[in-house]
């Protein structure tokens, strides 16, 4: 019971992370869950109950999805998922997942700092810079997210140096990010009923788990609508900086 009970609370955190950003959960999430429940029975459930959230969260907000932005993170994303479901047989994942975690702390790092420096000029009556627009590393890292959400089923931390700039409106980003995850996570889920990976044991730990991921949603929910936006994108450079040195565990 003790090993459920942690992973709700984990799963409660994270998910209310999520129900604010619209990323983050699965990242968040895994490290606490496959280390109680295992690492194949961890990643299988919590991608399956962050599929139900950002399948919420999406229907509820669908005005607010902006499809020509979804279309070209799934065209850049989709080809990597499958070479990363390729990889994740032949490679030594541990190697991975630590560059990936240096490279998103580093990215996330840089980002807050930029903000922060905008901040202080702006304070002081100097010229603010303009707004930052997509740069090819942008869609670089698309492709990247694509290959490690095939990978560890969290390629949200890379889709977001793409997607915070290309959509600054907080109710947009966070409503098209759960847009790709309920497409990506439906090709995954897929993939473990068709392989048979979905145990009964596995169904009645989700089933315990489902109580944390509701109150998540309805406390992610509240907190969302009371950030502005300026705050929000901060938050989300805070949540992706710490994304990256859960990594690390």
């Amino acid at each position: 019971m003790a090993p459920i009970l942690l992973s709700g609370l984990a799963i409660f955190f994270s998910f209310t992370i999520e129900a604010v950003t619209g990323f983050g959960c699965t990242v968040i999430a895994l490290p606490f869950v496959t280390a109680l429940l295992g690492m194949q029975e961890g990643i299988i459930e919590v991608t399956i109950l962050a599929f139900l959230l950002a399948l919420w969260i999406a229907a509820k907000n669908f005005r607010d999805i902006r499809f020509r932005t979804l279309l070209t993170i799934v065209l850049l994303m989709l080809p990597g998922l499958v070479l990363g479901q390729y990889i994740q047989n032949i490679a030594d994942l541990s190697i991975l997942k630590t560059l990936l975690a240096a490279f998103i702390t580093a990215v996330s790092a840089l980002r807050l700092g930029a903000m922060a420096i905008r901040h202080f000029r702006a304070r002081d009556g100097q010229q603010a810079e303009r707004e930052p627009k997509v740069r090819w590393y942008g869609y670089i890292a698309l492709i990247a997210a694509g290959v490690v959400h095939g990978l560890f089923s969290s390629g949200g931390p890379l889709a977001i140096i793409y997607t915070s700039v290309a959509l600054p409106d907080k109710r947009s980003f966070r409503a098209t990010l759960c847009a790709l995850w309920t497409v990506l996570n439906t090709f995954l889920v897929v993939s473990y009923v068709a392989g048979g990976r979905i145990t009964s044991a596995m169904g009645g730990q989700m089933l315990c788990l489902l109580p944390f991921m509701v109150a998540g949603i309805v406390v992610g929910e509240l907190l969302h609508h009371k950030v502005n936006d300026k705050i929000f994108l901060a938050l989300v450079y805070v949540v992706l900086l710490a994304t990256g040195i859960v990594m690390f565990i």
